[in-house]
């Protein structure tokens, strides 16, 4: 378990590593690129490939202060790769840590349900899927059916407007952009990218800053709690000027 950089939450926790592509968001993902980088050094001795580390199951009871907890932030727990022992083992371990909050974040909350008929959620997890694209909204409809205390959705990275999602029953929205080194080529930052490069300046796409206002706009009428993470380039930050701050506020509300 390690501190993380990733803003809204505070430490990882991955007694699992490793995954395959189930959507477009999942081309350029940061955690593959990390691992393959590694491959064969320690910390990913397999890369990317599905590992399985039970040694690590015990590190949430270890640490004692109330923490927010990023589990699988290398994988997703509802991947088939892994079996259903595995996600008990997994779940037990949260549940022998009831002083931590765990935010649990999958691409496959079908899968997720299914699991779900057989045991309860824990009371201290928060459990989350990616939504990039209008195409997969239909992913919040299985969250819907999942009784836990917190439903959240990453529209990260925004591929896409948002139109026909459906924030009922959705407590917290996570916003932001792609960020990452394929942006530097400008016809792939046109086809994914929230920013575009003026002169030596990245600044948000007028067009697509409606995206993101258009969501802010739909979750103060929810009553959802909205965090807007980055609006991405070559750079998590790359955008991050204040002219770019002062169309959206970056600052998230709490659940």
């Amino acid at each position: 378990m390690n501190p993380t950089g990733i803003a809204w939450t505070e430490f990882s926790w991955n007694p699992a590593t490793g995954c395959k592509v189930v959507s477009d968001a999942c081309r350029y993902c940061y955690a593959r690129t990390t691992a393959e980088n590694k491959r064969g050094m320690a910390a990913f001795p397999d890369g990317f490939d599905v590992r399985w580390y039970p040694e690590r199951l015990p590190e949430p009871q270890r640490r004692r202060k109330p923490t927010l907890i990023f589990a699988g932030s290398m994988t997703d727990f509802f991947q088939v790769d892994l079996t259903d022992a595995q996600r008990d083992a997994i779940f037990n371990a949260i549940e022998a840590a009831p002083q931590h909050t765990f935010q649990i974040l999958t691409k496959r909350p079908a899968r997720a349900w299914k699991y779900f008929q057989r045991r309860r959620v824990p009371a201290n997890v928060w459990l989350g899927t990616t939504i990039e694209s209008n195409a997969h909204v239909g992913r919040a409809d299985f969250l819907r059916r999942i009784d836990v205390r917190v439903r959240f959705i990453s529209a990260e990275p925004l591929l896409d407007a948002l139109p026909d999602l459906d924030l009922t029953g959705i407590h917290w929205l996570i916003v932001g952009g792609e960020s990452g080194t394929h942006l530097w080529n400008t016809d792939v930052c046109a086809a994914r990218g929230l920013v575009e490069r003026i002169g030596k300046r990245w600044v948000p796409r007028p067009d697509r800053v409606e995206w993101v206002r258009s969501l802010r706009i739909r979750c103060q009428a929810a009553g959802v709690a909205l965090y807007v993470k980055q609006w991405g380039g070559p750079t998590n930050k790359a955008a991050q000027h204040p002219p770019a701050q002062a169309v959206l506020s970056r600052r998230g509300a709490g659940v």
